[in-house]
């Protein structure tokens, strides 16, 4: 394989653009976390993907009972320490805020790490769902707040 190959370029680039794509919701809404955050999350989980899977090759490593995906495993770990800290810096009386965007920087780490190996479509369904999720998902929470607003109130009376 030739190392440096367009191909590889596309896969980082396409990573920095998901990541940016979901970070745009989080700025928007002042979350935590945003287009930055999301777009490194995204292109070093595709880094980290890419160097596991042709690092010991560039190397010359060619053992057959090497598990290439081992290294990607731990991005899994890493994120959940990234979004354990987006969830306790942003406690907020007692209460805690920032799971969403932990949860978004977990599946935009999948994201870039099904980059890392050429799986286009399944990460612009992901994206897609992504958007969906949070988009569809704010109006519903928006719904459910003001419904149960109205229903303590007309209780009050």
């Amino acid at each position: 394989m030739l190392f440096f190959e367009p191909e590889i370029y596309l896969r980082v680039v396409a990573s920095m653009i998901a990541g940016i794509i979901i970070g745009l919701e989080r700025t928007v809404y002042n979350k935590p976390a945003g287009i930055r955050t999301f777009s490194l999350v995204s292109v070093g989980s595709t880094l980290i993907t890419l160097v596991s899977i042709y690092g010991a090759e560039k190397l010359g490593f060619t053992n057959a009972m090497a598990d290439p995906l081992r290294i990607t495993a731990q991005i899994v770990s890493g994120i959940g320490f990234l979004g354990a800290g987006v969830i306790w810096s942003s406690k907020n009386g007692g209460q805690k805020h920032g799971v969403t965007t932990a949860a978004e920087l977990w599946v935009a780490s999948a994201i870039g790490m099904a980059l890392g190996v050429g799986m286009y479509d399944l990460a612009i369904l992901v994206v897609v769902c992504i958007f969906f999720t949070i988009f569809v998902g704010r109006k519903l929470d928006d719904y459910v707040t003001r419904r149960d607003k109205k229903s303590v109130n007309s209780q009050s009376i």
